[in-house]
């Protein structure tokens, strides 16, 4: 069973939607609700003169963002990489291709 304070809180809430609804900030939800919408509201064209949502968009200005994050490698990390080495160090082949790759991975970025 609801208590008083549970009965109000509902009709408030269902006030407070009921206005919003009424006063265009809600969107209908039921096809009911799109009925009443429509036949209350005068549905006009959008005139001409307004610009279409893709010519908004395609005069907009895009911001390449390229955010570069920072790791910092915990020592647990690096004696995981060593223990797969076997502790060996790594082989200057091995070290040129790493580079060559972190250097297209940076230029592919911007």
């Amino acid at each position: 069973m609801l208590d008083k304070n549970e009965v109000l809180k509902n009709d408030f809430e269902d006030s407070i939607e009921k206005s919003l609804r009424s006063l265009g900030y809600l969107f209908p939800s039921t096809d009911d609700e799109v009925e009443v919408f429509e036949r209350e509201n005068k549905i006009e064209n959008t005139p001409s003169y307004f610009s279409t949502a893709l010519e908004l968009v395609s005069k907009s200005k895009r911001l390449n963002i390229c955010k570069k994050v920072n790791m910092e490698i915990n020592s647990s990390a690096e004696n995981l990489a060593r223990a797969a080495r076997k502790g060996n160090d790594i082989s200057e082949d091995v070290l040129k291709k790493m580079k060559l790759d972190r250097n297209a991975a940076e230029n592919d970025e911007k």
